[in-house]
């Protein structure tokens, strides 16, 4: 574990904290991390397994932000490299800054082995009509290899004119088995928690707003969880990939007296079992009652998603909204493995200041401002058939065969180039050796009377 100020998402399938916008789910072939391949194509790989492998495929991911601030929504055209694919995708932020964004991802078909489990606890994010660059700060676990226990801790909070905090605390936690790869509990789980929170609290003065400085303020508990796990397979030994998003809150203060109470929290869970009669999406829509300054207005359920709510004399408007659910299944060959993927998409409370859609006017943003409480995202893939538990040895190279039967003799390597003069370096020096020992041995090897003999005619010193 480590802070880090680079956040290690090449390859994965979600880029949740690189930014506040958790965008609808666009299902596809899971990518991965492409395998670098070599220059020469006669060359072997980058590299080959090397013992016992896992046998699973499971891919996932849950992102959940706490808040998420929208100026001009829908105000800016997507910008793509492929030419009018834009006009079909939809409209972009002005600008988007998110709070508190937690993401769990798992990814068995990841090239780099720091990318099959990757768990991160994100303080803030932010982008610019859809660009979002990295933000420092953020509390990561990854895996391979195995995390015994998560870690936790406080995370730097942002100083920004839209958004307030107190306290800011994080917890991530990535596993991976060496022998079964995913399949170990707890797999990747991800947490923020925050404790007072004021959104907007710098409006510009043609804003005005009784009662209250901030838009938004949470005074108790606000928590995101984001996790991916995988769970039995009905009817088999396999297993099926699950993504799942929570969200745990006790009530929301509005401008003008407002007050939210949460009721029922909302959770999000994408189930992927291979096969799309069973594969699922599971939404706990959220149960969130709503007074003034004492006085009930009304609760927002699955069957009233909406509510429009007066500030001043009709002209400062908020609108409550419970983000409708968003689904996308898809089936998928390729990668190594065929099975199906689904994704969804969902928000606890949409707060739009000054809609737009009464005005009929085009190119209007949709609101002077959006903010997003409890924006989740989840998504899932498993082969077909289910996750497959078990590891296998990588395959060994055949040994040409003579033509009797036996196995041939291994083939002898040539022997390596000379490159340069110290192959000679070391038998010159082992024969110098050799000399200077038998000279040693030549003189402790003649009479006493020879050697004196020798020193009386000058041969030998004296």
């Amino acid at each position: 574990m480590r802070r880090s100020f680079s956040v290690p998402l090449a390859g994965l399938l979600l880029a949740l904290a690189a930014g506040p916008a958790l965008a609808q789910p666009a299902l596809a072939q899971p990518p991965t991390t492409p395998v670098p391949g070599p220059r020469d194509p006669d060359q072997p790989p980058a590299s080959s397994p090397n013992g016992p492998q896992s046998l699973a495929h499971a891919v996932g991911d849950a992102g959940t932000g706490l808040v998420v601030v929208r100026l001009g929504p829908q105000g800016v055209p997507t910008n793509t490299i492929l030419p009018g694919l834009g006009e079909q995708l939809p409209k972009q932020s002005v600008t988007e800054l998110g709070l508190g964004l937690a993401s769990a991802q798992v990814n068995t078909e990841a090239f780099l082995a720091t990318e099959r489990v990757v768990t991160q606890a994100n303080p803030f994010g932010f982008a610019v009509a859809g660009r979002a660059p990295q933000t420092p700060g953020t509390l990561v676990q990854t895996a391979i290899p195995d995390n015994p226990r998560p870690v936790g801790g406080g995370l730097p909070i942002p100083e920004t004119p839209l958004a307030k905090l107190s306290v800011l605390n994080g917890s991530v936690h990535a596993r991976w088995d060496e022998k079964l790869g995913p399949c170990v509990s707890p797999l990747a789980t991800a947490k923020t928690s925050l404790a007072g929170l004021q959104v907007l609290s710098a409006l510009p003065a043609e804003v005005p707003l009784p009662a209250k400085t901030a838009l938004i303020g949470v005074p108790d508990a606000f928590e995101a969880s984001s996790n991916v796990r995988l769970v039995d397979l009905p009817g088999s030994t396999n297993k099926a990939v699950e993504s799942t998003s929570t969200m745990r809150a006790v009530s929301v203060e509005l401008a003008g007296g407002l007050k939210i109470d949460v009721v029922t929290p909302p959770t999000l869970t994408a189930t992927a079992t291979g096969d799309e009669q069973t594969s699922k999406i599971t939404y706990t829509a959220p149960v969130l009652r709503v007074s003034q300054n004492g006085k009930e207005l009304g609760t927002l359920d699955a069957a009233h998603p909406a509510l429009d709510v007066p500030l001043l004399l009709d002209l400062v408007v908020l609108k409550l909204q419970i983000a409708g659910l968003t689904e996308k299944k898809a089936a998928f060959t390729g990668n190594g493995f065929s099975g199906f993927q689904l994704g969804a998409t969902a928000r606890m409370l949409d707060v739009q200041l000054l809609p737009t859609d009464k005005l009929k006017l085009p190119a209007l943003p949709a609101a002077l401002a959006q903010i997003s409480l409890g924006e989740q995202i989840v998504r899932a893939a498993a082969p077909r058939g289910g996750v497959v538990c078990g590891t296998a040895q990588p395959p060994q190279t055949n040994t040409p065969q003579e033509p009797g039967g036996a196995a041939a003799p291994p083939k002898k390597a040539p022997p390596l180039a000379y490159t340069n003069a110290a192959y000679q370096s070391v038998p010159l020096f082992w024969t110098g050796a050799g000399l200077l020992l038998a000279g040693v041995v030549l003189v402790a090897a003649l009479p006493v009377r020879g050697r004196s003999r020798a020193r009386s005619r000058g041969v030998l010193p004296s």
